[in-house]
């Protein structure tokens, strides 16, 4: 083995082809990566106008719309609806022309028992009217007669004692003292009348008995002389006698009638005075109850009448619903057209419709706009105001101008129930000028023009990727392939703007993965932006051949085609690539009109 080994290496054909398997191997490799080399796609920055807009695509609509709901409580089936696409003319809303009906027997036999109700209710409270007028007159009545008591009382009051001593009663507060009201001087009526009919006679019947005892002793003294009898004599002393016993009877009487009479009556008619004034007092608040309650069951028989009158009211109201009639010009579509998901169930008779479901609409083809739903990471550069171009697919030849005129508030809750990590905001667009050939439902795309930048150096989207946040692309320069940090500004769905890191003579790598290897592309970046070159000089000297980018208005990247039929290799470079964010637009010398 050793000798075979030795003959080797003693021979000169065996170092002959050694040199052409070497050289075999290097050019081999060299034409790999010129093949490789050429599928790149250069781009020189330019300094250009930049036009920031947003693209995205929505559905044409009235912006003003009169939409028919049904108002009518409950579920409902359709009895007979117009066709769709009927153009309703202002003759058809003279005649009232119906464009759907509902059905409405339920509410029909409902109504019968509602009149019924309302009737009785209306009896009862007509009822309770006519008891509330006689109870006021009842206790008018009442009132009447006990003011009337009081006033009798009181007059009898002083009619046994006079005005002046009643005033001082009725005015006196706590117990009267009535026997001490005899001896007052104020006293007057038939009291005072009594105690000096009383006391005359008392003066009297002592009158009378100084008399008798007078014709007594001259009695005596003309019987001692014989000129009177002894039974005229005895019959002067029987008459002393008489008169003595007619002074202690009217005496007594008196005495009677200050004890017990007087203040018996006084007692008796004060309290005849104050049970009157207690009655009146009760007459009143009894009045006044009575009114209460019965205008309380006066209120409950209106309330319960009212109540009834509007749930009558209101279902004839709902019966006249269930008709709806034409009171705008325009054309017929029905609700659920726009609406796939209710494709289940279609406005035609028989379908059922719940309250508050929009059934039909008839929009003004005078405000003719498009609804389109924007993300919300462009959705905070959308102001009201800013011009669109919209362009309607079905009349690609067609471009036209309008303008925001809405923006929502609120994410589309539709999207947010289909994917809840996704948040659009609905965008109405206004056209400038309406046309005829417009319908409701035609796909448009939309162009809303944010900003425009005026002289910026750009550079295409996808030619930048990041690291971490910052962001990078990749240049060639002197037979190198490196990775540049760059400074990004606003960008468009096509071009980005280069605040700082790139100049116009740098050439930009659009698919740098498409030329290189992972064995070619060993270029590290430093923090500080100082560059290592671990290129290798082979791979230094590798030509490649670019052609001028032609002039457009365009600015599209210049590329080198790889020869026909050789295959290009490429990988996926570090960092990620930039796409489309959502802020779309062109690169232009002005904004498009």
């Amino acid at each position: 083995m050793k000798k075979f080994l030795k003959a080797l290496v003693t021979n000169k054909i065996f170092y002959l082809i050694i040199i052409l398997l070497a050289v075999f191997i290097t050019g081999t490799r060299i034409q790999l990566l010129k093949k490789r080399v050429t599928g790149l796609v250069l781009y020189s920055p330019q300094r250009q106008d930049l036009t920031i807009s947003v693209i995205e695509g929505g559905n044409l609509a009235a912006l003003e719309s009169h939409n028919i709901v049904n108002t009518v409580p409950g579920t409902r089936n359709i009895l007979e609806v117009v066709d769709e696409g009927i153009q309703i003319t202002e003759d058809d809303i003279q005649r009232g022309r119906v464009l759907i009906k509902l059905d409405s027997k339920d509410l029909e036999d409902r109504l019968e028992q509602l009149k019924i109700t309302v009737e009785n209710s209306l009896a009862a409270y007509t009822q309770e009217q006519q008891q509330m007028e006689i109870l006021k007159k009842e206790n008018e009545s009442n009132i009447s007669q006990a003011e009337l008591n009081v006033q009798f009382a009181e007059m009898d009051l002083k009619k046994y004692l006079g005005d002046v001593v009643v005033q001082r009663i009725t005015e006196q507060q706590g117990a009267v003292d009535i026997p001490s009201l005899v001896n007052s001087e104020a006293l007057g009526g038939e009291a005072l009348n009594r105690k000096r009919a009383l006391e005359n006679n008392i003066d009297l019947s002592m009158e009378e008995i100084v008399r008798a005892k007078d014709t007594v002793a001259w009695s005596e003294k003309l019987e001692e002389k014989g000129y009177v009898t002894k039974s005229e004599l005895e019959a002067d002393k029987l008459s002393l006698k008489q008169k003595e016993v007619n002074q202690e009877k009217t005496q007594l009487e008196y005495d009677l009638f200050l004890k017990y009479e007087f203040p018996k009556q006084v007692d008796k008619l004060l309290s005849d005075y104050r049970v009157a004034e207690f009655n009146l007092e009760r007459a009143i608040d009894t009045s006044k109850a009575k009114i209460i309650q019965a205008e309380a069951n006066l209120r409950s028989k209106r309330a319960y009448y009212t109540l009834n009158k509007n749930n009558m009211e209101e279902v004839e109201k709902q019966i006249e619903r269930c008709t709806i009639r034409a009171v705008r010009a325009g054309f017929v579509t029905y609700a659920s057209s726009n609406r796939p998901w209710a494709s289940a169930s279609p406005i035609q008779p028989g379908t059922s419709v719940r309250q508050y479901q929009e059934l039909l609409n008839l929009p003004d083809f005078n405000t003719m706009g498009v609804e389109i739903k924007i993300h919300e990471s462009s959705i905070k550069n959308i102001r009201n105001g800013m011009p669109a171009q919209i362009m309607i697919d079905a009349f690609p030849d067609v471009s036209m101008m309008g303008k925001v005129v809405k923006i929502s508030v609120m994410p589309d809750t539709t999207m947010k129930f289909l994917n809840p990590d996704v948040n659009v905001y609905i965008t109405l667009i206004a056209l400038d000028k309406s046309a005829d050939f417009l319908k409701p439902g035609m796909t448009a795309k939309v162009e809303i023009f944010i900003k425009e930048l005026k002289d910026v150096l750009s550079i295409p989207v996808n030619a930048v990727f990041f690291k971490g946040e910052k962001a990078y692309c990749t240049v060639f320069e002197n037979n190198r392939i490196i990775d540049k940090a760059i400074e990004l500004g606003d960008s468009s769905d096509t071009m980005v703007e280069v605040k700082r890191g790139l100049s116009e003579q740098n050439k930009v790598v659009i698919n740098p993965g498409a030329g290189m290897t992972s064995a070619v592309r060993t270029i590290d970046i430093e923090e500080k932006g100082v560059f290592k070159d671990n290129v290798s000089k082979q791979q230094q000297n590798i030509p490649l051949q670019e052609t001028s980018p032609p002039p457009s208005t365009e600015n599209k990247p210049t590329s080198v085609v790889a020869p026909s039929g050789i295959p290009v290799e490429g990988e996926t470079p570090t960092g990620q690539r930039r796409g489309d964010g959502g802020q779309r637009g062109r690169p232009s010398n002005g904004m498009a009109q």
